[in-house]
């Protein structure tokens, strides 16, 4: 059975039950839309980045155990800067400013569950190095003296400062230390409400207090949280869905003007509800799916009922534009059946094709991008069955016998004048010459875009650019640019009584400290050099009688309690032979110029290889942002290979309705340039090449067959000369490609003011696929099917309608 007796069978369904259709179509979506009294907004920025099952889950779940958590605790800091342009942040004035923000969260930190356990612990002890130093400044009377820096010794300690000062300048000779600049570090468990209000009160405090840019007389201050990073990605998503109500009145107006083209009066206003109904109805029902299934919604998902709405109504315009096109066909059901059998392929090839693409981004390794493509392939999909089952219904019930066109001169009209002498022109020698200089112009600026486009990724993007979290992320870079902190958890410690066993353990650190972007110079901050002094000196009575000296862990509870017992360590005492074992240990490589995330992926790339070689220490690194470095690298090539398995995918999706090897050939070309320039587009108007550049073009990779299958498809229905079939094509598709592809930007302009790179950037992706689609679709395409089909096709009888297998288009058509 073909498609043609297909489209002709569900035609008839619709005509014969269409009061039925209607209202089964509403019963599912009222049941799929139930679900969503289980909506689950995702609250932690981190899983919005990364799976469970990734490298940077595991390398969590080893952090959560080695310091004995459940929850991953969430995080703040704080950054101080000395007003004045001479000041230092140790100045006793800038420290009473400072201590009035840190005591507020100290207090929050440092509140104590039933069991008598602190909010921070066991990560109380961040800035401990800061008031150490503050305490000295103030016991002698305001001088800032440390003996070294970046390490101040402390009770036969090395305390490392770096991680809180930039911007330092330390005098060797006076041993004075002055800075700009200070980090503060807290942690606070989440697994107690009390704790978690307690903590969310104090940032909350602070994060206003931090747009005050007076509230301090000598510190500017700014503050960064999981909590408030959560809730301004919310804030962007509130902002984007706020505008794009404006977009939906715009498109509003768009649909109502063209259908009032298209129909009569007074069933304008019910044909114009149900085209911006049935892609909104497809909309809640995925939603409600997605919560049926279980998976929590993220903020960018706010954008998916304006894009599928910007979408659905292609396929209206579509529909719309052949009913009035078969206006003489005074029998309703007959119409509805020649309406269905002429646009049913056309509208299914570019349906399936965006259900494929937006199916393709549900495999991409971000959970938010990966649900949103989800979300919106699903959206999709009840939006191609609702034009069946209600959309065309409602058109089918709305029929006006009365209503008729504005009938036509017998003269040729401007339009249709201006499109035979357009036809004319792209067939010609000109045509041709001028789009292949259109071509060079364009593919020599999207090469440059492409080869100087970025790969890399940073928070920011996720939120509004005004949001004081940006202030925050960009005053901690020359931080990370002068010491940035990578911890690994070695699992299986070395036996430092084993030669052999500790030799190896620090040529793996020599290995380490030999990556690009990290510290070497034993730099590293492990404890077993200063835990060696003290066994040392512990056993200096034996070494002075002779005795040579063998390390060991015997001493090693002892000088833990001599320091505080910080979480460096795990071990325990044997109880057969008294003899102190380590079962894992903590250390911190220090990298530099760290600021520029690409650099941080690659060097976590390069530790986590390292590790992974050096097995028998069971070594795990560990990363903040690591969920979002882990996919930084590689978005470059999973980018290619998620094209190119989209476009395969549509070019097997033309090959079943159009079955025509030159047809689908050309139709994939056109696609994989689309994708291409679309790239070089991008990167030219400021993107990065990150993880939401490679969903939108992969989304855009779906966008690009409707700008180039409706075309194709009635190019290769068409019979006559070539000049012919490009102007029988383009007076069919024109008018509604122009339309869809108005209607879409409409929808989508507003979020070019969203102050959100990642909403930004898809609005850019639509805007640009929009334009480079119609360039295609309109003039690069039918230049290409003119100049290789140039042999003319004679008029022949069309297969009837419920005729046996017939191709949708004649094989030889080329």
């Amino acid at each position: 059975m073909g498609w043609d007796s297909i489209s002709a069978i569900v035609a008839r369904l619709l005509a014969a039950y269409p009061v039925s259709s209607i209202l089964l179509s509403i019963l599912s979506i009222l049941a799929l839309s139930a679900g969503l009294v289980n909506i689950r907004l995702e609250p932690d920025i981190r899983k919005s980045f990364s799976p469970e099952d990734s490298d940077a889950g595991y390398e969590t779940r080893v952090w959560l155990e080695y310091y004995g958590l459940k929850i991953y605790p969430e995080r703040a800091f704080c950054i101080f800067t000395a007003k004045s342009e001479n000041a230092s942040i140790l100045q006793e004035e800038a420290l009473k400013d400072i201590y009035t923000v840190d005591n507020r969260l100290s207090a929050a930190v440092g509140f104590r569950d039933g069991d008598g356990r602190r909010n921070c612990d066991p990560l109380c002890d961040l800035n401990s190095p800061f008031h150490l130093l503050a305490n000295q400044t103030r016991k002698n009377n305001g001088t800032t003296s440390v003996f070294t820096y970046p390490d101040m010794p402390y009770s036969g300690l090395d305390i490392f400062l770096g991680l809180h000062f930039s911007n330092v300048d330390f005098k060797p000779p006076t041993h004075r230390i002055s800075s700009r600049s200070l980090v503060l570090w807290y942690f606070s468990r989440s697994d107690t409400p009390e704790g978690k209000l307690a903590f969310k009160d104090a940032i909350d405090e602070l994060f206003e207090l931090s747009k005050n840019s007076s509230a301090f007389e000598h510190v500017q201050f700014t503050i960064f949280s999981d909590q408030v990073a959560n809730r301004e990605m919310i804030r962007g998503a509130i902002e984007a869905t706020t505008l794009m109500t404006i977009g939906f009145f715009l498109l509003l107006t768009q649909v109502i003007i063209v259908i009032k083209r298209l129909s009569s009066i007074k069933m304008t206003i019910y044909l114009v509800a149900t085209s911006l109904l049935t892609p909104m109805a497809a909309t809640i029902a995925s939603f409600g799916a997605i919560c049926w299934m279980g998976f929590p919604s993220f903020s960018i998902q706010c954008v998916t009922p304006f894009l599928v709405l910007g979408i659905g109504v292609d396929d209206a315009f579509i529909l719309l534009h052949r009913w009035k096109h078969h206006i003489a066909i005074t029998d309703a059901p007959r119409r509805l059946e020649q309406v269905i059998v002429d646009v049913g392929p056309s509208i299914t090839i570019t349906s399936l094709t965006n259900i494929i693409a937006f199916g393709i981004g549900f495999f991409t390794p971000t959970p938010q991008m990966s649900l949103f493509c989800l979300t919106a392939s699903l959206a999709l999909l009840l939006d191609y069955i609702f034009t069946y089952t209600i959309l065309a219904p409602i058109v089918f019930l709305c029929n006006d016998p009365t209503y008729q066109s504005i009938p036509k001169d017998e003269t040729i009209s401007k339009a249709d004048t201006w499109l035979a002498k357009y036809s004319s022109f792209v067939c010609s020698l000109k045509g041709r010459i001028t789009c292949i200089f259109v071509l060079l112009a364009m593919y020599g600026l999207t090469t440059y875009g492409v080869v100087t486009m970025r790969t890399t990724f940073e928070p920011a993007k996720a939120f509004p650019s005004n949001s004081k979290l940006v202030d925050s992320l960009s005053n901690i870079k020359p931080v990370f640019n002068t010491y940035f902190p990578i911890t690994v958890i070695v699992n299986k410690p070395p036996n430092i009584e084993n030669e052999i066993e500790y030799d190896s353990f620090y040529n793996m650190m020599n290995r380490l400290e030999k990556v690009p972007g990290i510290r070497g110079d034993n730099r590293s901050l492990i404890f077993l050099p200063q835990y060696e002094k003290y066994d040392k000196l512990a056993n200096s009575f034996s070494i002075l009688l002779g005795e040579k000296y063998h390390p060991s862990f015997d001493n090693l509870p002892t000088w833990m309690d001599a320091i505080g017992n910080p979480p460096l360590v795990k071990y325990h005492v044997r109880e057969e032979d008294n003899k102190t074992e380590v079962t894992s240990f903590r250390l911190t490589l220090l990298g530099k110029g760290m600021s520029e995330w690409a650099e941080r992926a690659r060097a976590m790339n390069h530790i986590r290889t390292i590790l992974h070689e050096e097995k028998q220490f069971n070594a795990t690194l560990f990363d903040c942002d690591s969920a979002i470095l882990s996919i930084i690298l590689t978005v470059g090539t999973d980018l290619i290979g998620s094209i190119a398995v989209t476009v395969v995918c549509m070019a097997i999706v033309c090959f079943v309705f159009i079955a025509n090897f030159n047809a689908v050939a050309v139709i994939t070309s056109i696609i994989a340039s689309i994708c291409y320039v679309l790239v070089g587009g991008l990167s030219l108007w400021g993107a990065d090449l990150d993880p939401v550049i490679q969903v939108d073009v992969l989304l855009a990779t779906g966008f690009s067959v409707d700008y180039t299958a409706h075309v194709a498809y009635n190019y290769f229905r068409a019979r006559g000369t070539p000049q012919e079939r490009v102007y029988s094509s383009l007076a069919e598709m024109a008018m509604p490609m122009c339309e869809a592809g108005l209607s879409t930007f409409l929808c989508m302009l507003p979020l070019i003011f969203v102050p959100t790179y990642a909403i930004v950037c898809f609005a850019k992706t639509v805007f640009l696929v929009v334009a480079i689609g119609l360039l295609h679709g309109l003039f690069i395409l039918p230049v290409v099917l003119a100049l290789f089909s140039r042999k003319s096709i004679d008029e022949k009888e069309v297969p009837a309608i419920g005729a046996a297998d017939q191709p949708l288009v004649d094989k030889n058509a080329v």
